[in-house]
């Protein structure tokens, strides 16, 4: 339980450090500082869209089981 607070509250330093920059980006006016989050918004949503994809592509479907109804099942009076 220890190590993920540690982890945790070093994404949460490292968000607030990728923000100031981000800020100290904007303010510059550097063009950079726009191009870089939305290349990396745009990747991770390609990147999802392919997990879905590649997830739906190898997945195994099984044949369905048939169900037994009252004709199917043997009665254990006769």
């Amino acid at each position: 339980m220890q190590r993920s607070r540690i982890v945790g509250g070093l994404i949460c330093l490292g968000t607030i450090l990728v923000g100031i920059a981000f800020l100290w980006g904007i303010a510059l006016q550097n063009y950079w500082a726009i191009a870089i989050p939305v290349i990396i918004g745009f990747l991770g949503v390609l990147a999802l869209g392919f997990w879905i994809g590649w997830t739906m592509a190898v997945t195994e479907i099984e044949a369905p089981k048939p169900e037994l109804t009252e004709e199917s099942t043997p009665n254990p009076k006769d």
